[in-house]
């Protein structure tokens, strides 16, 4: 049989073995008609109407697989605006303001990726600074987490948020003396104004969807999870992924994780429903806690800079235990949000319980972020077939290691065992790595300059911080590959370079084994072929 394409490089990582090899890969129609390091047997493969593209000393590899992804939410990030650059609580507002006067909004103003860390007086911003420039437009501003939301009056008004709203359960509004509310939204307060805000028309979805897949394609990602759920509401239609996929204007892999807590026979209807080469939808997920900056990440240990403070459980934990059994009984994978200690801990228990009552369902749980973990929890990843999902690039979410506050609420003697990569790789035997997009950028090489260095943008620390954390870049290759497509059952079809998968494939602009944390960081992709399509080229 002949080749539709050759890629032939000096430099071929199948993600199987742990080096590069010199030699070539044949591409028919969808799938990897042949991989081999005998550059005699191209001949074998080739006619007339066979491609060959050559790339020397760049490097071919299969293409990146993003473990965890909100894509509706991505897309926003992408279309709407980005406060990340920003030092200030009014350098924000007044950008938003320009953005606006720019780009007249009907509707809400949608922002995200404020970080109050990285500002100068780091304090909670108000609605008195958006105020200022928008009277009558709602404004909903996500901070870099996702996990805070910044809003106007309008805003709390059109939400019907005043003085005498309760805090929802594991949700804070932060509010003034006089108990007025401020603007700052935490944790599932969150919940409060998505159902006015992200309101969208089905076209609206569509266009974000585009647009995500028009920025990820250039980053070398074909296929990614959708962990849809988010603070009260289930963002994303499987319908107009479907339709995409039938005009053939989809580009990429998805699978979506619906909600642990909703109906789950009707989940695994879905599961069936939506299995294509494109399109799955057999997951679920759910939050246990939040995140360790604002102390809402479940940890054993009282937080250092908070004294008595252990963070709390963003859902009702008893809840959990009956749910996981019966989305393992079904054999739908489970995602959970777990960032503390304890919260893993406690997933880890959930898993064991609905492994034990109904044996081997096929499923394949996940954690996601597992931040901190118990010594002894290591092991039971491996025991249980449970993967760490992790998103190594949370590390530098400050670019200086001075004000990275993670050192600041762990302390200096829990610091090092942050973010255990190396550790749960070993304990669990596989690792699912992503990008958390829109928390961080899901270009991985982001991601993969991170878990190689442990470095901040600073340098500092000095040989990373837990530099016995460190992944080789056989390890993060392989498991920004095949990790996540065995964490959704495709391993047969999706992760490696090898003969009858599917090609995908993508080739990067050099040598990731000999390149310097620098040039790894700034690395970019020269082609990503799709389905033994070039999908975007350089």
């Amino acid at each position: 049989m002949k080749a539709d394409l050759i890629l032939e490089s000096n430099l071929i990582f199948d993600s199987v073995q742990d080096v590069p090899f010199a030699g070539f890969v044949a591409v028919k129609d969808n799938k990897i008609l042949a991989v081999s390091s005998n550059p005699e047997e191209k001949q074998n493969y080739m006619d007339e109407t066979t491609k060959v593209m050559s790339y020397e000393d760049k490097l071919i590899m299969p293409a990146f697989f993003d473990s965890h992804v909100h894509l509706v939410l991505a897309g926003m990030f992408k279309t709407f605006v980005d406060l990340g650059h920003l030092k200030s609580e009014e350098d924000c507002a007044k950008f938003c303001y320009d953005y606006a006067q720019a780009n007249p909004v009907d509707g809400w103003l949608i922002g995200f990726n404020w970080y109050h860390f990285k500002w100068d007086n780091r304090c909670l911003p108000t609605r008195e600074s958006l105020d200022k420039y928008f009277p009558d437009t709602p404004v909903v501003l996500l901070s870099s987490e996702a996990h805070s939301a910044w809003v106007n009056t309008k805003a709390l008004e059109i939400c019907g948020i005043t003085k005498d709203t309760e805090n929802p359960f594991s949700g804070v509004i932060e509010r003034y003396e006089n108990g007025e509310p401020t603007g700052f939204l935490d944790e599932s307060a969150i919940s409060l104004v998505t159902p006015y805000a992200f309101q969208f028309t089905k076209e609206q979805e569509k266009t974000f969807m585009k647009n995500f897949e028009a920025a990820t394609l250039p980053l070398g990602i074909t296929s990614i999870i959708d962990v849809k759920p988010y603070f009260g509401c289930d963002l994303g239609s499987m319908e107009i992924l479907e339709e995409m996929e039938q005009d053939k204007e989809l580009h990429m892999r998805v699978h979506g994780a619906s909600d642990l807590f909703g109906d789950l026979d009707l989940a695994a209807e879905m599961s069936k429903k939506y299995h294509t080469e494109k399109i799955r939808y057999n997951l679920l997920k759910q939050f246990v806690d939040g995140v360790m900056p604002t102390h809402t990440a479940l940890m054993t240990e009282d937080y250092s800079d908070a004294p008595g403070e252990k963070g709390f459980s963003l859902s009702e934990l008893s809840l959990f235990e009956s749910a996981v059994e019966e989305g393992h009984k079904r054999g739908l994978s489970i995602k959970i949000h777990a960032v503390g200690d304890q919260a893993v801990h406690l997933v880890l228990d959930w898993y064991e319980n609905a492994i034990d009552k109904f044996g081997d369902t096929k499923a394949r749980h996940a954690i996601e972020h597992c931040e901190a973990v118990l010594a002894d929890d290591f092991a039971r990843f491996g025991k249980l077939g449970v993967i760490p999902s992790m998103q190594p690039e949370h590390m530098g979410i400050t670019p200086v290691w001075d004000e990275d506050p993670y050192r600041i609420v762990m302390g200096p003697d829990r610091i090092d065992m942050a973010f255990p990569l190396k550790s749960l790789l070993e304990g669990a035997g596989i690792m699912a790595l992503g990008s958390d997009c829109p928390v961080v950028d899901n270009n991985p090489f982001l991601e993969i300059h991170r878990g190689f260095c442990r470095l901040h943008d600073d340098l500092q620390p000095e040989g990373g911080w837990g530099p016995d954390q460190k992944l080789t870049m056989a390890e993060l290759l392989k498991n920004y590959t095949y990790g996540p497509a065995f964490s959704v059952s495709r391993e047969d079809e999706l992760g490696t370079l090898e003969v009858g998968k599917l090609a995908d494939i993508v080739v990067i602009d050099g040598d990731l084994f000999h390149m310097s944390f620098q040039e790894i960081r700034e690395a970019s992709i020269l082609t990503t072929i799709m389905d033994g399509e070039v999908v975007y080229e350089k």
